[in-house]
């Protein structure tokens, strides 16, 4: 059978196919909405990162806006204060455990590769210092200013809410009966997991081991059934 050979392009036509490769795509302009939400959202996330490094006091609205690579004229377009863009990050950060298990319920495919899975996720969460480090942050400001305060409190409940769901969602999938009520897992798992990560703070790279194996130990005793009990 006849191999047929590639037709080799004429000099000209490849200098041209050459050219438009090399020409990048005219991207679609953003509408207004579109560049205030994007210019929001960066200015939220450089306050974040910098709220982790350096704490809320020591931050400067300057700051934010440089990282962000914006004014002060574009910060001050999108929040009051920094108090505000603190509120912002709260309310961005706070739904990241909602949405994380929410993709492992997506993903498993039986109940025991979501028990194994939420174990897994759960047992290295004390892992996201950054996460415990900017909760610490929230509850010093929470102490000093009502807004954050109140804001802080309503969230907690939230998410209290939310993870005593998910609880009562994972028993439901294994139709087993939780020896507790999900509010009060849901609660042990919360304050364990934070109590671990801030003890590990300044912990030796030797020592992480011993973390995991107690956010795991937690898990299994707070998911036991009623019956294995």
């Amino acid at each position: 059978m006849a191999v047929r050979l590639p037709i080799p392009l004429h000099r000209g036509m490849q200098a041209h196919i050459d050219m438009q490769q090399r020409i990048p795509m005219k991207q679609r302009r953003l509408t207004r909405q579109e560049s205030h939400e994007r210019t929001r959202m960066r200015l939220i996330e450089a306050a974040e990162a910098l709220f982790i490094r350096k704490g809320f006091d020591d931050t400067s609205v300057d700051e934010i806006s440089e990282m962000a690579g914006y004014s002060r004229g574009a910060f001050y377009s999108n929040f009051d204060d920094k108090d505000q863009v603190f509120l912002a990050v709260i309310d961005r950060r706070w739904f990241s455990v909602p949405e994380a298990l929410e993709r492992i319920i997506r993903q498993a495919s039986d109940p025991l590769s979501l028990s194994t899975a939420v174990r897994e996720w759960y047992s290295n969460h004390w892992r996201v210092k950054d996460s415990m480090a900017l909760q610490m942050e929230f509850s010093r400001r929470a102490m000093k200013h009502r807004s954050v305060r109140k804001r802080l409190a309503e969230l907690r409940r939230e998410e209290l809410a939310n993870v005593a769901s998910y609880v009562a969602r994972w028993f439901g999938a294994a139709d087993t009966p939780p020896a507790e009520r999900p509010e009060v897992i849901a609660l042990v798992l919360l304050a364990a997991v934070r109590g671990l990560a801030i003890l590990a703070t300044n912990s030796e790279p030797e020592q992480e081991q011993i973390y995991t194996e107690a956010a795991a130990l937690v898990f299994d005793r707070m998911t036991a059934t009623r019956n294995s009990q």
